[in-house]
């Protein structure tokens, strides 16, 4: 019987933190709607410099993702180790948190070509590229330039590449578009 009480009790509580992480009357779990981004030679940046701040939702160019701040630099074309094009893209982190962390666990990068997202490049110059970057534990209020790298199924599709909070319920994310027939 003392049993079944506790399984009872534990379900409860189960459906007491889902019914609280559900809910959202508010709109604020909703998809974001941006408008087109304007092409800024090989990249796509801030259409307004308020709209990079941190705000809910789509930002361009650079903003915050929960305790991290992020800026998009630019990007540049590579090659990976068979030759195949690839598009390095570099960003500045910034830890903002309270604990020494790493972006690798922070933030989350993605890159899409014609809507279909790009596959992880590995890159073997390290002139070009720095894959231990996002490793690197950061203590609180200091800033890293992290580079990300992306096999191209096209050389003149443009490129959406977006970061994310890594485990957040916030729709916030960070963005930018660069067009690979602009970059070297």
């Amino acid at each position: 019987m003392q049993k079944r009480i506790a399984i009872f009790g534990l379900a409860l509580a189960l459906c007491a933190v889902l019914a609280a992480c559900g809910g959202d009357t508010d709109g604020a779990g909703q998809e974001p709607v941006s408008a087109p981004a304007e092409t800024q030679g090989a990249e796509t940046g801030p259409a307004d410099a308020a709209d990079s701040g941190s705000g809910s939702g789509e930002q361009a160019g650079s903003g915050d993702l929960g305790d991290y701040h992020v800026e998009i630099k630019g990007a540049e074309l590579a090659e990976d180790y068979e030759g195949k094009p690839v598009i390095v893209i570099t960003y500045a982190w910034t830890n903002n948190s309270e604990d020494t962390t790493s972006a690798m666990v922070a933030v989350a990068e993605k890159a899409f070509q014609d809507g279909v997202q790009l596959e992880t490049a590995i890159v073997i110059d390290d002139e070009v590229y720095d894959s231990s970057a996002n490793m690197k534990e950061v203590r609180p209020g200091t800033t890293l330039d992290i580079q990300c790298a992306y096999l191209l199924t096209s050389e003149t599709s443009t490129v959406e590449f977006e970061i994310t909070e890594w485990i957040s319920f916030s729709d916030d994310v960070v963005t930018m578009d660069f067009e690979p027939a602009n970059l070297k």
